[in-house]
């Protein structure tokens, strides 16, 4: 037994819409009081075609995961020297620390690319590492599944599946399919946050403290220690689960620049506008 309920908050997405080739359900760190620690944003997306420019990142891992609905790749560049496609399954891990400049979009005619776009905290003693890319192919995703349940366990541990990929910080990225009834239980371990995005459908959710019902394009950020049951309803319903120890580490950001204090945020603002984070030079598709 737990001798502390878990907090709780549900939240609305904010729609977000750029040009004709991106929308966006939107959520960021401002949003959550805390709870969504350790991820900063999180951008449920539908993109078609190129959008934004090559940008810089310090401070955060820059992460792309692609649901398998995907019609086509979304093409990665990055002052790294890494080009080419994040592929309907993949994952993408941008370790940004100390900075770098990337972009990534749809080329191929009538693509669509149906993705989450997470950022997530660096912790400080991680700010200025030097910026690596991290890989994992859909094929190399484990899945757990039951009947009315398949569970892609795209990072970290769950269930006795493992995801292959190693991460800088410990780090939960689900991918879950309910049909009607269909149940999943979730522990969130004492000092880590989560968070349950509803992709598309309507999810139960049942814990400590009662049950609540979400819907398409709200999310539910839960602290540890939780005990959850997750239910689909209707049709069936889609999520996502994020989930990482709290840093609770005091942030300085603006825009992509994601720093601990005001005199950071400066600095790596100064040494993009400089050029020491690199650049990105585009294929034409």
């Amino acid at each position: 037994m737990h001798s502390q309920l878990p907090a709780l908050r549900i939240v609305d997405s904010h729609d977000m819409r750029i040009g004709d080739g991106f929308e966006a359900k939107h959520f960021n760190e401002s949003m959550f009081d805390g709870l969504l620690d350790p991820v900063v944003m999180v951008d449920h997306f539908h993109m078609t075609s190129p959008t934004f420019a090559p940008h810089p990142h310090a401070g955060i891992s820059a992460v792309t995961y692609m649901f398998e609905d995907s019609t086509g790749p979304h093409v990665n560049y990055d002052s790294l020297g890494n080009h080419g496609p994040i592929r309907p399954g993949d994952l993408h891990w941008f370790v940004a620390g100390r900075g770098a400049v990337h972009t990534e979009q749809p080329e191929g005619k009538g693509d669509h690319v149906h993705a989450l776009q997470i950022f997530v905290n660096l912790p400080a003693r991680l700010k200025f590492c030097e910026p690596y890319a991290v890989r994992l192919d859909a094929a190399d995703v484990p899945a757990y599944e039951a009947p009315g349940t398949r569970v892609r366990v795209v990072a970290g541990q769950w269930q006795g599946f493992s995801s292959p990929v190693t991460l800088p910080t410990p780090f939960l990225l689900l991918d879950g399919f309910l049909e009607h009834r269909a149940k999943i239980s979730h522990t969130v371990p004492e000092d880590w946050h989560a968070t349950i995005l509803v992709v598309q459908g309507t999810l139960h959710v049942i814990d400590q403290t009662g049950h609540r019902t979400l819907t398409t394009g709200q999310a539910l950020a839960v602290s540890g220690a939780a005990e959850l049951e997750l239910a689909g309803d209707g049709t069936g319903t889609h999520i996502a689960l994020l989930s990482g120890p709290a840093l609770r580490e005091p942030i300085a950001k603006h825009g992509p620049f994601v720093m601990n204090t005001q005199a950071e945020l400066i600095d790596r603002i100064r040494a993009y506008e400089a050029g020491e984070l690199g650049h990105v030079d585009l294929v034409a598709p």
